[in-house]
């Protein structure tokens, strides 16, 4: 079962209320930040952690996290991908560090393939999808542009 109580559950539709501390005042905080997505969270943090900054973060949602939000499905126990699936990508050594700090990343390379005769073939089609099901021995583009030329 969701609940908004249920922490690492699938969220529903209204935001979280936060029913905690009533007597917070605005002026109580040197930063306000408005969403806690990737973007929000991230200044938010650098604001606390580099200038010792006060920050609010206001979040219509009932979780952290944007798009990126995961959740742990109760009865499955399957890591779900609430908004679809993410992927990061980076070549900066910095940004790579950072955001290893607060979890655990799983590497994931994305293939496009398709089942085709019992094969597992690249998709959409080059050289070695040509090379797969036309039992052909193409190895540059000009041999496939000739290879082409000849099928129609």
């Amino acid at each position: 079962k969701i609940s908004k109580e249920s922490a690492g559950t699938a969220p529903g539709t209204d935001p979280w209320i936060y029913k905690g501390k009533k007597d917070w005042k605005l002026e109580d905080y040197d930063v306000i930040v408005v969403g806690c997505g990737l973007s929000g969270a991230v200044i938010a943090r650098r604001f606390a952690e580099e200038q010792k900054k006060k920050c609010l973060i206001i979040e219509r949602r009932n979780h952290i996290g944007g798009n990126c939000y995961d959740y742990i499905d109760e009865e499955t126990k399957i890591l779900m991908n609430m908004y679809g699936a993410h992927l990061f990508h980076t070549n900066s050594k910095r940004v790579y560090e950072f955001i290893t700090r607060f979890g655990k990343w799983v590497r994931w390379e994305h293939q496009v393939v398709g089942l085709i005769d019992g094969q597992v073939c690249p998709i959409p089609p080059n050289i070695t999808t040509v090379n797969m099901l036309c039992g052909a021995d193409i190895k540059t583009v000009e041999e496939m542009d000739e290879w082409l030329a000849k099928k129609h």
